[in-house]
């Protein structure tokens, strides 16, 4: 069974940064293997913080723990704090993500909705795209599906398309995504895999 550890893993260390925060170069999507899973915490610490933008509009952030408990966070949880103001830009500008870590504390949140997900859950195959919907971005063979109501974020879903036979791996979201319309789809000699969790 393949797991993805912390986005969903996804978000920026916030416009404005915290002492010994710093601005990691934006690139694509890394996509790392099972057995190199602690990359996400990364390398042992205790927390990556990933943050996103929308069309240079802080969005979210994402306060993903490591293997251990740091203070009142949960270990193998994220933490998302969402700026509810930007939602009328989903799917009409593009998402920017970015990510720092740490072993101390981490950097304490705010937004105005908050809800936590589980870090690690397991990818599910597809052939046809099993959700309908919200807001569609697309980095690579990576995408994310972000659904909203008047109220914030309601459902987040992640897919990734891979060679028949590759095995779906972790992600790190960094870098821009790009709106795209319609459906997911999976080109031949290829496999799609998705996680998609709602939010309470």
């Amino acid at each position: 069974m393949q797991w993805r550890s912390a986005l969903l893993g996804a978000f920026v260390c916030a416009s404005i940064f915290t002492p010994g925060c710093y601005a990691p170069d934006e690139g694509a999507a890394e996509v790392v293997g099972e057995a190199a899973a602690p990359q996400l915490d990364p390398d042992g610490r205790a927390w990556r913080l990933f943050t996103l933008k929308l069309g240079g509009m802080p969005f979210a952030r994402t306060l993903v723990i490591g293997d251990a408990n740091v203070g009142n966070y949960s270990a193998a949880t994220e933490y998302w704090y969402v700026n509810t103001q930007a939602l009328s830009a989903l799917g009409s500008e593009n998402l920017v993500l970015s990510h720092v870590s740490g072993e101390s504390s981490p950097p304490q949140q705010s937004g105005a909705q908050t809800f936590a997900l589980p870090r690690d859950v397991a990818w599910a195959p597809f052939s046809g795209d099993p959700v309908s919907g919200g807001a569609l971005y697309k980095q690579g063979n990576v995408y994310l599906r972000i659904t909203k109501n008047a109220n914030g974020l309601t459902r987040l879903t992640w897919y990734q398309i891979l060679p028949i036979g590759a095995p779906a791996d972790n992600i790190v979201p960094s870098g821009t995504f790009t709106p795209v319309a319609g459906k997911v789809t999976v080109p031949g000699g290829h496999t799609g895999f998705y996680i998609d969790q709602g939010i309470q």
